[in-house]
């Protein structure tokens, strides 16, 4: 039976977690950050920036391991593209949020998925200043009007990095799974509905909560 296309974005954000949290787990031992868990991280940091070297250097992060329910690596296979995108986004974006971090910003696994720290959940937390929240709200809104996935992944670093410092974790599994699904054209939308809704409802639960 032909997987779905939800299928296929569980399976991109289940993969990517266990990558992110193989390596937070190697980053945040007790022993301390080693210097192979800080090279891994500043590889990954670059690979972002586009100023380095790439697939040589991080092609082990992402293919090692890549599992049997993912799309088998293959030329010319948008879907294999488009996997591939999200998961190597994800780790890349996690190796920004987690530098110079002593703690693990990666979420771990929830099962209750009101629990799970999405990417608009997160975003809520970033500042509870209603003027510096404007500042979040103009960003997502940069990330919805992108023209490009590029230009969704350029936008969503901004976020992160405000993430980072105001001490703000996220579901890195869920964030992997959306990157997936926005490259579909027909689950893009989607995407941003569902961030908007856990902004603006993390928000109203907040404030019914005072």
């Amino acid at each position: 039976m032909t997987p779905s296309v939800f299928d296929r974005a569980n399976a991109v954000g289940k993969y990517a977690a266990k990558l992110i949290f193989d390596l937070q787990r190697e980053y945040t031992a007790e022993s301390g950050s080693n210097a192979r868990s800080r090279a891994r991280l500043a590889r990954l940091r670059r690979d972002l920036d586009g100023t380095a070297p790439t697939w040589m250097s991080i092609g082990e992060e992402l293919f090692a391991q890549w599992p049997q329910e993912l799309e088998a690596p293959a030329d010319d296979s948008p879907e294999f593209d488009r996997q591939v995108n999200a998961v190597k986004v994800a780790l890349e974006l996690y190796a920004v949020h987690q530098q110079s971090k002593g703690q693990g910003v990666a979420q771990k696994y929830q099962t209750d998925p009101s629990s799970r720290m999405t990417f608009g959940r997160a975003c809520r937390r970033i500042t509870p200043d209603p003027e510096q929240a404007k500042g979040v709200l103009r960003r997502l809104r940069v990330v919805e009007s992108a023209s490009d996935f590029n230009g969704v992944v350029r936008g969503v670093r901004t976020l992160i990095m405000l993430m980072r410092g105001a001490d703000v974790q996220i579901d890195y599994g869920s964030l992997a799974r959306d990157l997936y699904l926005i490259q579909l054209p027909s689950q893009r939308g989607k995407v941003f509905q569902s961030w908007g809704r856990d902004y603006y409802y993390s928000k109203q639960s907040s404030n019914n909560n005072r």
